[in-house]
C-alpha cells in the first residue's frame, strides 16, 4: 500500500479569502506546499468550491460542483439532501477517490449546512474526513 504522501502528491498550498483563494507562505516568504493527506484534502475542497463547467475553457468541463444551484434555497431537509448529493457526485468524480461511504449535513448557522463526508480514497485503509461548509444565503 502507497503512502498517502507518494500516492497523492504535492501541490502549492491555498488558504481562503474572501472572494476566492490565495496562497500560502511560509516564515521565509516562499510558498507553502501541500502534500499526501493535506493535498487530497484541498484538492478535493477546491472541487467543491468551483463551480461545474467553471473551467471548460482550460480543459475540464467536468471539474467542480453544483453545490452553488442551492444559493437561495431554504436551509430545509430538501435542500440538505441535494448538497449531500451533489457533494457525493464532485467528489467521486476525482480519479484518486474510491467512493464517498458516508455523507452527513450538519446546521451550524441559520443559513450556514456542515457536510461531512467520509471518503475511501484508493489504495488507502483509512478513510479521509472531509468537512466543508455551505453558505444558502446569497453573497
Amino acid at each position: 500500500m502507497a503512502d498517502r504522501e507518494t500516492l497523492f502528491g504535492t501541490d502549492l498550498q491555498v488558504a481562503p479569502r474572501a472572494p476566492g483563494f490565495d496562497l500560502v507562505s511560509n516564515n521565509l516568504g516562499d510558498v507553502r506546499l501541500a502534500s499526501g493527506a493535506a493535498n487530497i484534502e484541498q484538492a478535493l475542497t477546491l472541487r467543491l468550491s468551483v463551480r461545474v463547467g467553471e473551467l471548460t475553457l482550460l480543459g475540464w468541463p467536468d471539474y467542480g460542483s453544483r453545490l452553488h444551484e442551492l444559493i437561495g434555497e431554504p436551509n430545509n431537509r430538501r435542500t440538505q439532501l441535494k448538497l449531500m448529493a451533489f457533494a457525493r457526485d464532485a467528489v467521486e468524480r476525482d480519479p484518486r477517490v474510491e467512493q464517498v461511504q458516508e455523507v452527513r449535513a450538519e446546521v451550524v448557522e441559520r443559513d450556514t449546512v456542515r457536510l461531512s463526508l467520509d471518503v475511501n480514497l484508493i489504495h488507502q485503509q483509512n478513510p479521509l474526513n472531509l468537512v466543508f461548509d455551505v453558505k444558502l444565503e446569497a453573497p
